[in-house]
C-alpha cells in the first residue's frame, strides 16, 4: 500500500475518532447544573461559574472548595438492512467513573465592592469508548478501547462593578492526550493492530456578566447572563502505528489544529417567593465553518468542516429548583430539559458510479452537499437532588440524552445498480454526577 494512501488513511480514521467519541456541546460542570437541565448561564451561583458564567462568581460568599465527580454510560443499538436479504443488529454498552471538575474559590472586598478569585480544573472533553465484536461464523474479532480526554486549567475573577452588575473573566489552558487501540483478528490467517495517540493543547478566554434586576427593585427577582467564549485552535500532534501477522508494519505522525469557534449564550433566571426558581439558557456554538486541519512532516495536507451539515450547533435549556427548608437541611428538588444538537447528519446518498480504482473496485460519488443533509438533534432530560448544611452541601443528578442517525445508500448505475442499504444507529448517554462544595471559612472561624 502506497505512503500516501496510508496518510489519507490515517488521517480519515483520526477525523472519524474525533468526531465518533467527542461531545463538542462545551459546557460547564457540576451537579446542580446538571439537575437543572444545564439552564445555568442565568443562575451561575455556584464555583463552576467560572466556566458557566464568571461573572456569576461574585454570588459566592464563602471561601469553599469544590470537587464533582461522575458515571458515565454509552449504549448503542445498531441495525443494517438491504434489498437482497440483509437483516442484522446489534447492541452494545460502555460506561466508567471520572472526576470533571475540581475548584477553589475566595471572596473579598475591594473599596467596598466585591471581588472573587477562583481556580478550577474541568474536563472538557472524553475520549473514553470501548467496542468488542465477534463473528463466530467467519471467525472473526473486533476489540476497540479508547480512553484519556481533553481538560482545561482555569483561573478566573469576577468583580462587582455596580449593586447590580457584575463582570468576570476566565482564562482557559487547555492540554489533554488520549491513546486508543484497535485489534481485528481473522482466525484462519490474520490479525491487525492499530493505535492511535494524541496530544492537545491550546488557549482561550471566557467572558461573562451578570445583571440582577433584584438590586435595582427588590420585588423583581430576575437575573440576567451573558457569556462569550473566544475562538482558538486547539492544536494536537498525533502518532498512528499499524501492525499485521504477516510482518507488515508503518508508522505515521502529524500535528494540526481544530477550529473551535466562537461560543456565546444569554441565560436568564426568575425567582418564584424564596424556594422556586426557573433557568432559560441560550447557547451557540459556531461549528459551522470550522475545520480539522494538519499538516505531515512531507508537506501533505488535509482539512475537513467539523459538521457536515455546516450547520452551528445551538442549544436551549430549561430548569428549575425547589427548596424544602428546614430547621436542620435545605432539600433543593431539580428538573431540566434541553435539545441535544450534534455534528453528525442523517443522509440519503444517491450514488453514482465513477470508475474504478486502481484495484478494480468500483468508485461512487454522492450527489448531496451541506444543502442536502439534516443535522441530527436529540432530546435530553434531568433530575436532580441535594442536601444544603452550614459547613457543606452535597448535590446529585441524573441525566439522559439520546438521538437516532440514519444513513441510506441508493447505488443508481454501474456494478452495484439498484442496490440499497440502510443502517441506523439509536445512541443514548446517562450520567449520574455528585458534587461537594467545603466552606473552608466556616472551619477556620
Amino acid at each position: 500500500m502506497s505512503k500516501k494512501l496510508f496518510l489519507v488513511f490515517a488521517a480519515l480514521l483520526f477525523l472519524s475518532s474525533l468526531n465518533a467519541e467527542l461531545d463538542w456541546n462545551i459546557t460547564g460542570s457540576g451537579a446542580r447544573a446538571a439537575g437543572m437541565g444545564n439552564a445555568f448561564i442565568g443562575i451561575a451561583d455556584d464555583a463552576t461559574a467560572i466556566n458557566w458564567n464568571p461573572g456569576g462568581l461574585t454570588a459566592l460568599e464563602h471561601f469553599e472548595a469544590s470537587i464533582v465527580g461522575g458515571w458515565v454510560a454509552d449504549m448503542e443499538e445498531s441495525s443494517f438492512e438491504d434489498n437482497v436479504g440483509s437483516d442484522i443488529s446489534d447492541d452494545f454498552f460502555y460506561d466508567h467513573v471520572n472526576v470533571n471538575f475540581l475548584s477553589m474559590a475566595y471572596p473579598m472586598t475591594v473599596s467596598d465592592k466585591k471581588l472573587v478569585l477562583a481556580a478550577a480544573f474541568q474536563k472538557q472533553l472524553d475520549f473514553f469508548s470501548e467496542d468488542e465484536q465477534e463473528d463466530e461464523v467467519n471467525l472473526y474479532t473486533y476489540n476497540y478501547d479508547s480512553d484519556g480526554g481533553v481538560y482545561t486549567m482555569n483561573l478566573g475573577a469576577s468583580y462587582q462593578v455596580l449593586p447590580y452588575l457584575s463582570v468576570g473573566a476566565t482564562g482557559n489552558i487547555w492540554l489533554g492526550e488520549s491513546e486508543s487501540n484497535m485489534e481485528k483478528t481473522w482466525d484462519a490467517y490474520s490479525q491487525t493492530s492499530t493505535s492511535q495517540n494524541k496530544n492537545f493543547s491550546g488557549f482561550n478566554l471566557s467572558l461573562g456578566t451578570i445583571f440582577d434586576m433584584s438590586a435595582i427593585k427588590e420585588n423583581v427577582p430576575l437575573k440576567i447572563g451573558l457569556v462569550l467564549k473566544t475562538p482558538f485552535d486547539l492544536d494536537y500532534d498525533y502518532e498512528y502505528e499499524f501492525s499485521d501477522t504477516d510482518g507488515y508494519s508503518y508508522a505515521e505522525s502529524f500535528s494540526g489544529s481544530v477550529e473551535m469557534p466562537l461560543m456565546f449564550g444569554l441565560g436568564a433566571s426568575y425567582r418564584f417567593g424564596e424556594n422556586f426558581t426557573v433557568g432559560v439558557d441560550f447557547e451557540r456554538r459556531n461549528y459551522a465553518k470550522s475545520k480539522f486541519k494538519g499538516e505531515y512532516d512531507d508537506g501533505t495536507t488535509y482539512e475537513e468542516y467539523m459538521s457536515p451539515t455546516e450547520d452551528d450547533v445551538t442549544q436551549f435549556r430549561l430548569g428549575m429548583e425547589y427548596l424544602i427548608i428546614t430547621d436542620a437541611v435545605v432539600v433543593p428538588v431539580r428538573f431540566g430539559i434541553y435539545n441535544y444538537p450534534t455534528l453528525w447528519a442523517n443522509e440519503d446518498n444517491q450514488l453514482y458510479y465513477d470508475g474504478d480504482d486502481t484495484y478494480g473496485n468500483p468508485i461512487y460519488i454522492s450527489d448531496e452537499d451541506a444543502s442536502d443533509l439534516e443535522q441530527l438533534v436529540g432530546t435530553g432530560l434531568s433530575l436532580g437532588s441535594g442536601v444544603i448544611f452550614e459547613k457543606f452541601s452535597l448535590d446529585f443528578s441524573f441525566n439522559v440524552y439520546s438521538y437516532e442517525n440514519t444513513y441510506k445508500n441508493y447505488f443508481v448505475d454501474g456494478p452495484w445498480g439498484g442496490y440499497e442499504s440502510e443502517e441506523s444507529w439509536t445512541n443514548t448517554k446517562a450520567t449520574m454526577n455528585m458534587s461537594a462544595v467545603i466552606y473552608l471559612d466556616t472551619f477556620i472561624k
